[in-house]
């Protein structure tokens, strides 16, 4: 199983210091644009840090800006208000989600595995961000939801996880019985399911239970080796119980 994957934010940087493969290298910034750039990522970590403390909800732009060392008009020049810098951390956690996925269910290891090593891993990073992570959650439901559409976060992973379970089906792995996009959308509910509990109420235990709920649906779906048959004894077989009649004894 893949071992821990860094978090979402360190995730993210990392993405925006890196040049993608095979592309060509930006042109430099100048002095200025750098230094705005960089107040900006500064104003960004800093709202990130309040909010995982303290919650987005108790947090003020004020705040923010004394944290940060600015004047809060500082902070208006680079985000129009701190939901703002919360769509922005959205945006940042779909592309680690997106990493995530790749990681677990491109990897080695069986189906299993990949499936509860995602779970586990995406249910550390919500311990680790806890009161950070619903808000985040919670704005890219507001933010992406239509009344037309299903869950937003799970119509992005219903393709990777059907993927993954049709290549367990042609390896022999997961049930044959059920197509790939139908066996996708039992994982994804039984995987959503624990979501929904948390985003109605804060303490409950996702940490826990979603590991839990990906190693329930792993068992619903898997192909199970077929028990070998006992053997039946002998001595079992008595008169009337499949040994036929007794003989009759001559006098």
């Amino acid at each position: 199983m893949p071992g821990r994957t860094p978090g979402w934010g360190a995730v993210g940087g990392a993405r925006r210091r890196g040049v993608a493969h095979g592309a060509e290298a930006p042109a430099p910034l100048g002095r200025r644009e750098r230094r705005r750039r960089a107040l900006r990522r500064r104003i960004y970590e800093v709202a990130r840090e309040l909010f995982r403390k303290q919650g987005f909800e108790a947090t003020t732009v004020e705040q923010i800006a004394e944290a940060a060392d600015i004047a809060p008009a500082t902070f208006f020049n680079h985000f129009q208000s701190k939901g703002a810098v919360l769509a922005t951390m959205t945006g940042e956690v779909l592309e680690y989600v997106g990493e995530l996925v790749e990681r677990h269910l491109e990897g080695g290891g069986s189906i299993g595995d990949q499936l509860v090593g995602l779970a586990e891993d995406a249910a550390r990073q919500i311990a680790d961000n806890h009161g950070l992570a619903r808000d985040v959650v919670l704005e890219f439901v507001r933010r992406e939801s239509r009344p037309e559409d299903t869950v937003p976060y799970l119509t992005r992973l219903q393709g990777p996880v059907a993927d993954t379970l049709r290549r367990g089906q042609e390896r022999g792995d997961v049930r044959r019985d059920e197509d790939a996009e139908f066996l996708a959308e039992m994982v994804l509910g039984a995987l959503n399911a624990p979501v929904a509990h948390w985003l109605a109420d804060p303490n409950y235990p996702i940490a826990e239970r979603l590991p839990r709920a990906a190693a329930f649906v792993w068992e619903a779906i898997r192909i199970r080796e077929p028990e070998p048959r006992r053997p039946v004894r002998a001595a079992a077989l008595r008169p009337g119980r499949g040994a036929g009649p007794t003989p009759r004894r001559e006098p």
